[in-house]
């Protein structure tokens, strides 16, 4: 039972993970690190040291199992930008948990689709909000229509953000 509750869990993150990382060790990576830390909030792990950044050596993270004390070493996925970072662990965390009628953070789809997508939707106005909350809540741009007036390229911000 818990192989199938694992399979679901990475079945549902396994999106995100594409969308950070193109290789499978980076993904693999990046699936270890975001599990370990959302253990720690959720109070099966507590993280023990976080060391090499400040060096300006590779990141490693060490965390405790608190049930069987165990500590385990993890690096900071390389994939990973640190700007993104708090938004990527929230997202794996609503993924994982399979919370019900969740959306993506704005900062988070906007982060992901803002250039390629909602800058150039025809639905990018307030006005189409509707739009917008279906496409974070699918994680991604499902109500993409490319408006043939938009010019294509950042809008500066997130104020005119299109669907999503």
């Amino acid at each position: 039972m818990v192989y199938k509750a694992t399979q679901d869990v990475v079945r549902r993150v396994m999106p995100l993970l594409e969308r950070m990382a193109t290789r499978t060790i980076d993904r693999a990576r990046l699936l270890q690190y975001l599990s370990a830390r959302a253990g720690v909030d959720w109070g099966v792990l507590e993280l023990v040291s976080d060391t090499g950044a400040d060096a300006g050596g590779e990141r490693e993270l060490v965390f405790r199992d608190r049930g069987t004390r165990a500590e385990h070493a993890i690096r900071y996925p390389a994939c990973l930008p640190d700007e993104v970072e708090p938004l990527v662990r929230e997202e794996y965390k609503r993924l994982a948990a399979d919370w019900p009628l969740s959306l993506m953070a704005e900062p988070l789809f906007a982060y992901f689709f803002q250039a390629e997508y909602c800058d150039r939707c025809r639905w990018r106005s307030e006005a189409h909000a509707q739009f917008h909350r279906e496409c974070r809540f699918a994680g991604h741009p499902v109500n993409f229509e490319p408006d043939p007036t938009a010019e294509a390229g950042p809008s500066g911000g997130l104020l005119a953000l299109g669907p999503g």
